[in-house]
């Protein structure tokens, strides 16, 4: 089931087990798939479909991929995803139950590395920006009332009720003094968000809440993450859903919003201009509606 092929990308194809992972994460079982999930998976196979296509393109120009990058990037990640867990061979068993082992998961890590790297540099030659085109797009944002800076946060959550008691808040916040501290002695903060956060959606994710606009956060989150530094955790916050306490993954400034926001813009073009040259074929009919692609 796991090598079943979904998809062909002109001489590539997607597999079952590519989906899963693109749509489920790396390390999660799946336990099947439920009817309801069938649109969210077209909807991971037709960005699947787009990244193969601009890698595909990518790869043909650019001339050459330093190796030491990419090595050292997919032992970064290795780096990371062994502290999410408490042991060593509890990581080569979430391995097992995604069917990789350790050599075939670094594979594979290497392959996305490069297609990223790849990809990225396209995109990158692709896009000019000037100091007045940061300038200009910095008042258009003021004029429209939108943020200048974007957060990307992770946050743990102790929860507490509407009107909390005297009694409730003391002991979160002592549970939230024994998270931080978990946290300051080098537990990964993903890890912890996993295990402790009262947060489901979030620890899902690792406490990943994505990208957040400044304007969308409550002041007192607001102006305890505003000053942090790149992988910075803050102090605890109180706050309407209990007691929160953050790190900052990255920040995005107004030239920074304007290159993502042209990388897009360009992304969309030139994907449009690869599909129309393409041939793409959906092997499961179900999951060939909205891709653009014959079944």
């Amino acid at each position: 089931m796991l090598d079943r092929i979904v998809a062909q990308v002109n001489n590539e194809i997607i597999t079952e087990h590519d989906l899963l992972v693109n749509a489920f994460g790396e390390l999660q079982q799946t336990e099947g798939v439920s009817a309801a999930e069938v649109a969210r998976l077209r909807s991971v196979l037709n960005s699947l479909i787009d990244e193969r296509l601009m890698a595909q393109a990518a790869l043909k120009e650019l001339k050459e991929v330093p190796e030491e990058v990419i090595t050292n990037r997919v032992e970064q990640i290795v780096k990371e995803r062994k502290s999410l867990f408490p042991s060593e061979q509890a990581f080569l068993d979430a391995l097992d139950k995604r069917g990789w082992d350790f050599e075939s998961y670094k594979a594979y890590l290497r392959e996305q590395e490069m297609r990223t790297y790849a990809v990225h540099a396209a995109l990158t030659r692709r896009v000019r920006i000037t100091e007045d085109d940061v300038r200009a797009y910095g008042e258009q944002l003021q004029r429209s009332g939108e943020s200048l800076v974007h957060y990307r946060l992770r946050q743990i959550l102790v929860a507490l009720p509407p009107k909390p008691s005297d009694e409730e808040v003391k002991k979160a916040e002592n549970r939230m003094l024994k998270i931080l501290e978990q946290v300051q002695q080098g537990t990964p903060f993903e890890r912890v968000a996993r295990e402790r956060s009262d947060d489901k959606l979030a620890r899902a994710t690792g406490g990943d809440i994505g990208w957040v606009a400044e304007k969308q956060l409550q002041r007192p989150i607001w102006e305890t993450v505003r000053s942090l530094e790149k992988d910075g955790v803050s102090r605890p916050v109180r706050t309407d859903k209990g007691i929160q306490l953050f790190q900052l993954i990255r920040k995005r400034n107004v030239g920074d919003l304007l290159f993502e926001k042209r990388l897009q813009e360009v992304s969309k073009t030139w994907t449009a201009e690869l599909r129309r040259r393409a041939q793409i074929r959906i092997l499961l009919p179900q999951l060939a509606k909205e891709t653009n692609a014959k079944p």
